[in-house]
């Protein structure tokens, strides 16, 4: 496992680590990502989409959005969502001027509005779309590390050899593999890390992370033994243990991870910290709330401690 060695690049950049922070719309933002980065519980950040639709943003718009991964410090891989293979393509020489690592095109996402605009994981039903834009992304480029984030299928496991094949023809720097379908969403799936294993092997060498249900070291360390993933990016296994990251990375060092582990009160101080910074509108209200029902549950005392402190 060779996780705490960097990931370098086709153009000599590099992510620091193999353990990075999984997008999640919604929630890597803002407050979240400055509270991680100051408790230095990530090392890169890997950023919920940008929705490219009918034209290129000014860059005033992606620095804006941008804000808080670029003030981090840190490499910063960012995420373009969208059916147009050109806008994509000069969206991710604009975001790359910006200085981000790395640019990831989303075929993922299952919001039913991301896909009933045939973006996300739609995507996936297009193939040929895929390995076009990522060399149109490529070209545009000029070198520097564009990468892609898909899901294992759209519908049928049966599809995955035709996409893999498109992602291995356009050769990506690095693909990130959530085991789902995307009818899936986000149901019990028994077989998870054996689709992702079989994904690995039909991509060859491209540099594969594994994504889906990591919210523990035991986790991850299973996630390598079957898959033998090249990385892993856990998502909402964050939003459970802020320490998790930084627990997998012990690990690799080959150090005990129990000295770690976060009580309840601990994980209510973190969201306490979180709401501090957030400010209190009803927006960062619910934004905060979202993380506490995942990290505790909606019928847990600390999850109604919380919300009789926002009330």
């Amino acid at each position: 496992m060779n996780w705490l060695e960097p990931l370098v690049f086709s153009n000599g950049s590099a992510l620091p680590s193999r353990i990075i922070p999984g997008p999640m719309e919604g929630v890597t933002e803002g407050s979240f990502v400055e509270l991680f980065t100051a408790l230095q519980l990530v090392d890169s950040w890997f950023t919920p989409f940008i929705r490219i639709s009918s034209g290129v943003p000014r860059l005033s718009r992606f620095k804006a959005r941008l804000s808080p991964f670029l003030s981090s410090g840190l490499s910063v891989i960012a995420q373009l969502l969208g059916t147009d293979s050109e806008l994509l393509a000069q969206s991710a020489a604009r975001l790359h001027s910006l200085g981000v690592l790395c640019v990831d095109l989303n075929c993922a996402c299952p919001s039913p509005q991301v896909l009933s605009s045939g973006g996300g994981g739609k995507r996936l039903l297009h193939p040929q779309w895929i390995k076009d834009t990522l060399l149109a992304m490529k070209a545009a480029s000029n070198g520097r590390p564009i990468s892609i984030k898909l899901r294992c299928a759209y519908k049928d496991i049966a599809e995955m050899e035709e996409i893999a094949a498109a992602v291995r023809e356009a050769s990506p720097d690095l693909v990130t593999c959530h085991f789902r379908t995307v009818q899936e969403m986000y149901e019990p799936v028994p077989d998870g890390y054996e689709r992702l294993a079989k994904m690995h092997s039909l991509l060859g060498d491209i540099p594969f992370f594994g994504s889906g249900d990591i919210f523990t070291v035991q986790d991850a360390i299973r996630m390598y033994d079957i898959a033998q993933v090249d990385g892993i990016a856990p998502a909402r296994g964050l939003m459970k243990n802020p320490m998790l990251l930084r627990e997998i990375r012990t690990m690799c060092q080959g150090l005990p991870t129990e000295q770690l582990q976060m009580s309840n009160q601990e994980k209510l101080q973190f969201l306490q910290k979180i709401g501090q910074m957030s400010g209190q509108s009803k927006r960062h209200q619910v934004f905060l709330l979202k993380i506490a029902r995942t990290m505790f549950g909606e019928d847990s005392p600390e999850f109604r401690q919380l919300v009789t402190e926002i009330q």
